[in-house]
């Protein structure tokens, strides 16, 4: 069952948007979930207002802001969609952002996929940063594993529109730290998936893309989500430490 609750006025024609890409989803990937929520708020800061409420009351201890959200903390999928975000973005990026949530909905759907080991090493060379760490690497093998999932089913245009949109997003990452090439990492991964041009980089990032692309590369060959995340954390350390 798909639920898409509006939590305050949103124009119809948004709602119904969201409920044709959702069934042209469905239709390819063959899917019905047992219950899979679509929220859509008014303004973005009533819907980070309510998902912070509930990070805190779950002891969530680190949080994105996006246009588009997804989250399984409850133990069922989650989408959250800020109309008034959205309602500014040209269709075919509403169309990539709302197919990129669904393709974890139907992938990431479990509170497994958002509970991530932080090693003792991890802790003691970075601290509280490390939970930083850990949820950046395993936001970047979610969205591998998203967009390899997307390419194939046919959402060969939303990835490249996907790309399009977080192009200055990517510019002006800086790698001059462990969290900057996981964000690195994270903004690449349609690109490696597609085989898409990076393009413009700061020096500090242009230097190691190859060797993070690489890297992505070889999660496929790992099983267990926990590794991969591991295995990403590792690759990137040594990247930035030979540097």
């Amino acid at each position: 069952m798909i639920r898409v609750k509006p939590w305050g006025y949103i124009e119809e024609s948004f709602v119904a948007r969201i409920k044709a890409i959702v069934e042209e989803f469905q239709a390819r990937i063959g899917w019905e979930p047992i219950l899979l929520e679509v929220n859509v708020y008014p303004t973005s800061e009533r819907m980070m207002t309510r998902i912070a409420r509930e990070a805190e009351e779950l002891g969530v201890a680190v949080l994105g802001s996006f246009p588009v959200m997804h989250e399984a903390w409850r133990g069922w999928p989650r989408i959250h969609v800020s109309y008034e975000e959205c309602a500014k973005l040209d269709e075919k990026v509403f169309k990539a952002l709302l197919v990129h949530e669904l393709a974890h909905s139907k992938l990431h759907g479990s509170p497994y996929y958002y509970v991530v080991s932080v090693d003792a090493d991890l802790l003691e060379d970075y601290g509280r940063e490390a939970l930083v760490v850990a949820y950046m690497a395993s936001t970047a093998v979610k969205d591998f594993e998203v967009f390899e999932l997307l390419r194939e089913i046919g959402y060969n245009e939303e990835i490249a529109s996907y790309a399009a949109y977080v192009k200055p997003q990517l510019e002006s990452v800086k790698c001059n730290d462990l969290i900057g090439v996981l964000e690195l990492a994270k903004l690449i991964t349609p690109h490696v998936v597609m085989g898409l041009e990076v393009g413009s980089l700061d020096v500090s990032c242009s230097s190691i893309v190859g060797e993070v692309v690489n890297a992505l590369k070889l999660l496929p060959g790992i099983e267990d989500f926990d590794e991969k995340v591991k295995f990403l954390i590792n690759m990137l350390r040594a990247i930035g430490e030979n540097r």
